[in-house]
């Protein structure tokens, strides 16, 4: 298992995606933007938009489609509070 502090965000651009083979226990969490999460073999299609997360739970490929550019972070479960990485409109505009 990675170290909390080894995870990188991935970012993906609008319209692109970010695959995930065998990640049954990973989650995924949306620091900004939006994306589409789909699973193999799975009828469920999930949505998240910046701070929420979902955890994987299959394996087989997951594909995270970015519906407008897009940072994610994908790790162990529990390894990460979006609110934690999310940064407030004030501190972005400051930036």
């Amino acid at each position: 298992m990675k170290a909390v502090l080894d995870i990188k965000p991935v970012q993906i651009g609008a319209r692109t995606v970010h695959k995930i083979e065998d990640g049954r226990g990973l989650q995924v969490t949306v620091l900004n933007g939006a994306v589409w999460v789909t699973q193999a073999q799975d009828p469920r299609d999930v949505v998240l938009a910046r701070g929420q997360s979902f955890i994987l739970d299959r394996n087989g490929r997951t594909v995270v489609y970015a519906l407008r550019d897009a940072d994610i972070i994908v790790g162990p479960a529990g390894h990460v509070a979006a609110a934690n990485h999310v940064a407030t409109p004030d501190a972005q505009s400051a930036a």
